[in-house]
């Protein structure tokens, strides 16, 4: 019965078989044909097992029941990851898994590798006794592949701020679901063992941001808000592009589940790429998201139908006694025309993708990975605003608790904290990355020379 822990890759199995046998009831290994030795072997075995390669339904199980749990940590996201290779792996006590984790693992030359757990792990991080051992069985697997590093960046804040109130300096959000128990989170995985890579504010600092934007679809009491009561909480220049004022000017809101509209939203993101001057992802990129994901995965978009907004230019300009908006009103049919002529009568201009991580009790939360507009054609519409608020209102009638509105710069004079404050959002920062070194020397060199050596890297893979 035991040799089943043979055939897969057991963590623990050969330091647990050697140490049974020193335990008082060892001589129950001799008896032939003990089937009770055996199954009380086997409970032993089972309570105190960290593997990996464990079963991809029961570790989502455990996600399932794991509030606030990122996407990140559901096993779907590695192949989103495909760069990546990873596995999965769990701590098992008296039968029940309390904690799990995505890695994913990252080639170098070598033969070195590092191993990420994005915003991971998911384990009980007051609970000391649990995280050494978790961390235990992470070392015995990552010296196993040869990683000499293995980082984490938990979700673990250490203040949570309303936007307006951080901006002002004035008194600060009291704290809610993120912050409890940080310092003790904070405190036990140092003792752990893991290093801390500080505070910085930038968002390339680290490979995910430290500073995140949410929306609260709740009250202070976790009541859930109106529709009227979330619009009411955002600034005036976002919700005024909602509800007839769009719908009168041809403008449509449409949501897909799969990858039919991925043309579409990459050209959407691709525009604002150019205009920003980023990078973001490529199409397959996304492709793998929805497809991974399905009907977790939302994308959102904004349309024009251009025969609507002509119609209803020209019903303005009829009515309309101001000469300067009447020019104004003719420059916008004019633009109608061309883009009609080019890129047809619909036209999404705007869109936005937000999945649902697979937790479904407790505080429940949507995340929103990347938004963009096609601004080459009727800018002065605003979609951009009014995809993300009819998402919001979507959300909340499926009853969800908060709408994560991802990674800021810390300083908050970039463009996106610009663009996401006008839903009033809350900031939340995090702890930040630790690492955990499992060789000191490689760890020491990557540590210090991390971007020569990422430039070498892509000189000779140039080559």
């Amino acid at each position: 019965m035991l040799e089943e822990f043979k055939d897969i890759d057991t963590i623990v199995y050969r330091q647990l078989y050697n140490g049974l046998k020193k335990l008082s009831h060892a001589y129950l290994f001799n008896l032939n044909n003990n089937v009770y030795a055996e199954d009380m072997i086997m409970s032993f075995v089972k309570s105190i097992m960290c593997k990996y390669h464990t079963d991809k339904e029961e570790y989502n199980k455990f996600i399932s029941k794991y509030s606030m749990a990122p996407i990140t940590q559901d096993y779907r996201w590695a192949n989103v990851k495909k760069d990546w290779e990873h596995t999965l792996c769990a701590l098992y006590k008296d039968n029940s898994i309390v904690g799990v984790a995505l890695l994913l693992i990252k080639k170098f030359p070598l033969n070195l590798k590092m191993i990420y757990s994005p915003k991971g792990f998911l384990v009980d991080y007051t609970n000391k006794e649990d995280l050494i051992e978790f961390t235990k069985g992470i070392k015995e697997y990552a010296k196993k592949i040869h990683a000499f590093v293995v980082k984490i960046d938990p979700l673990i804040a250490v203040s949570e701020e309303y936007y307006d109130t951080l901006i002002k300096k004035d008194t600060k959000v009291s704290p809610k679901n993120y912050t409890k128990n940080n310092e003790l989170k904070i405190k036990n995985l140092k003792e752990c063992g893991y290093i801390h890579n500080g505070y910085k504010k930038e968002v390339g600092a680290y490979i995910q941001p430290r500073y995140n934007m949410a929306i609260s679809l709740i009250d202070e009491n976790n009541k859930r808000l109106t529709e009227q009561e979330l619009l009411s909480n955002f600034k005036r220049n976002a919700k005024r592009y909602h509800g007839e004022f769009q719908t009168k000017r041809g403008v449509t809101f449409t949501c897909v589940h799969d990858d039919s509209c991925i043309d579409d939203f990459y050209r959407i993101i691709e525009s604002t790429e150019k205009r920003q001057g980023i990078s973001l992802r490529n199409k397959d990129y996304f492709k793998r998201i929805m497809n991974s994901f399905k009907d977790d995965a939302y994308m959102y978009f904004a349309s024009v139908n251009v025969d609507k907004f002509m119609s209803f230019l020209e019903s303005e300009i009829k009515k309309e006694k101001d000469e300067n908006q009447i020019n104004k009103y003719k420059e916008q049919l004019e633009d109608a025309k061309i883009a009609k002529e080019k890129y047809g009568n619909d036209i999404k201009i705007a869109a936005t993708l937000a999945i649902i991580p697979p937790n479904k009790e407790g505080i429940k939360k949507v995340e929103y990975l990347y938004a963009g507009t096609f601004e080459e054609v009727f800018p002065y519409l605003n979609t951009n605003a009014s995809v993300h608020i009819n998402s919001f209102i979507d959300m909340l009638n499926k009853e969800y608790d908060y709408a994560d509105l991802e990674g800021v710069e810390g300083t908050f004079d970039d463009h996106l904290t610009k663009t996401k404050a006008k839903y009033n959002p809350i900031v939340l920062e995090f702890v930040g990355e630790f690492d955990l070194s499992i060789n000191k020397f490689w760890y020491f060199i990557f540590s210090k020379f991390s971007v020569q050596l990422k430039k070498i890297y892509r000189l000779v893979k140039g080559r």
